[in-house]
């Protein structure tokens, strides 16, 4: 395929559970929202080596990718993007952040409904109903 006809970025983003807790982290720059780690695949960059790289790459975190759990494609940073999300678990490692981010935590779904309007303000596809389907996946698996 010629590069000038595609249509759109490739990304996918961890939804990272440990001991029943999100990984979210805070953008730098715009938006200046929080989110699961994650980012755009490089050219022919297989999606599950992609995630890994990514999330090793924004918090030096070894993780496990389990499956996909949603999707969504929309515009960020100006650019048109389709993203995977993907229920992922912790493996090992220290969270050293990136330049990319400033502030990360680990936040359990209830901390995330009640404090929605903090976390889910951008027009961005991440979503609680969305975090809410990854954890129901997760408790169903463990």
């Amino acid at each position: 395929m010629n590069q000038s006809n595609l249509t759109h970025l490739v990304a996918v983003n961890a939804f990272l559970i440990k001991d029943n807790q999100f990984l979210l982290l805070k953008r730098n720059d715009p938006p200046l929202i929080w989110g699961p780690p994650g980012g755009k695949l490089e050219i022919n960059e297989d999606p599950i080596l992609g995630l890994k790289r990514e999330v090793k790459e924004e918090t030096g975190l070894i993780i496990e990718v389990i499956m996909p759990v949603t999707t969504w494609f929309g515009s960020f940073n100006n650019k048109e993007i389709f993203a995977v999300d993907y229920l992922c678990s912790y493996k090992s490692g220290e969270i050293k952040l990136s330049a990319e981010h400033n502030s990360y935590k680990w936040i359990s779904l209830n901390d995330l409904k009640i404090n929605a309007k903090k976390y889910f303000v951008s027009k961005s596809g991440f979503k609680l109903k969305n975090f809410e389907l990854a954890f129901k996946v997760h408790k169903e698996l463990v």
